[in-house]
């Protein structure tokens, strides 16, 4: 007897009330991103369809941003946008990311391409000339070179990375970039406080993470690295991770803690973890966002304290999260100072 003799419903489409049960992984994903952001979904879904705007920022340790400027505008016809109080900062509007990156000025240093919200989590972090800084998990090189740009070269900065092939393109990056006094070395970054304890003036730690913030959904499989378990068991390294890099942090230091995620157990549950082990760990204000421009003051929240049935510390409403937008890539930060 053939399969259509045993079940008269063989290849009977799924009614409505199975196919309502069935959620593709976007839809898992747009879910969780609305109950984070507080948005609805159909709101969400068009954050992550948006195009990124290209963001550079001129390098003065290569030439005088001016005659950068100048040769950028005037000479190539790019039509930059300034952003007011981020030094050397520009929306490129009539250039394409891929576009700018094949240019001989990029090949000779005179520009960084860099989201903004990478950029803020340095200025954040304020970093003055003298200043010990250690770039914890520092490959491919933004922000120690930006690091090096706002101190003009005149701050000890250790930059480490883990992985062997992103120590040759970090290498590479700084000397394409101009950054010098900069040490590059290449350990677990979960043993460089007890290597290091109570060493450096500043501590940058952009952790590796679920990177939901940099999710395009109009491209090729944009999930494919996506899931839960991933996000759980990044968890589990940046608890680590911050935990080594505040050890490295001098009395009285300042760490900033980033990630382009939007997970608050990512975030704001790797924060509370470090407060509730550290009772001298401190959460501080972050008063660059208030110095910002509206169309991107708009896109930036506090940090939330409870979500999903878990409860934050409640100081880590003093940290920040940038929504999606074509200005800046979906990212937290934190900045935490021992007393």
């Amino acid at each position: 007897m053939g399969r259509k003799g045993l079940r008269k419903n063989y290849k009977k489409p799924r009614s409505k009330s199975q196919q309502r049960n069935f959620y593709s992984k976007t839809d898992i994903f747009i879910s969780r991103m609305a109950s984070i952001l507080l948005k609805p979904k159909g709101e969400v879904k068009h954050l992550f369809y948006q195009r990124a705007r290209t963001t550079i920022r001129l390098n003065n340790l290569k030439d005088d941003p001016k005659k950068i400027y100048k040769l950028l505008t005037q000479t190539k016809g790019w039509d930059l946008q300034e952003i007011k109080n981020i030094d050397y900062t520009h929306f490129v509007n009539n250039r394409d990311k891929s576009e700018i990156a094949k240019t001989k000025e990029y090949e000779d240093g005179l520009f960084y391409v860099q989201n903004l919200s990478s950029i803020l989590s340095i200025h954040i972090l304020n970093p003055q000339k003298q200043d010990d800084i250690l770039d914890l998990a520092a490959a491919p090189g933004s922000k120690t070179t930006l690091i090096s740009s706002l101190t003009n070269n005149e701050a000890n900065i250790t930059a480490n990375d883990i992985d062997v092939q992103r120590i040759s393109r970090l290498n590479n990056v700084l000397h394409q970039f101009g950054s010098k006094n900069v040490k590059v070395t290449n350990r677990n970054g979960e043993l460089i406080g007890r290597i290091y304890p109570n060493h450096y003036d500043r501590v940058i730690l952009d952790a590796p993470c679920s990177g939901e913030g940099r999710i395009y959904l109009a491209g090729k499989n944009p999930l494919r690295f996506w899931s839960i378990k991933m996000v759980n068991a990044m968890v589990k390294k940046q608890k680590k991770l911050i935990e080594s890099a505040f050890e490295a942090l001098k009395i009285g230091g300042t760490l900033v803690y980033s990630t382009c995620t939007l997970e608050p157990d990512e975030n704001e549950g790797v924060v509370t973890h470090l407060l509730k082990k550290y009772p001298n760990a401190r959460m501080e204000d972050i008063d660059l966002v208030d110095n910002l421009e509206p169309l991107l003051t708009d896109k930036i929240t506090q940090g939330i304290t409870k979500w999903s049935g878990n409860t934050y510390h409640q100081e880590v409403a003093k940290s920040i999260r940038t929504i999606p937008s074509p200005e800046m890539m979906g990212f937290y930060i934190a900045k935490i100072t021992k007393t």
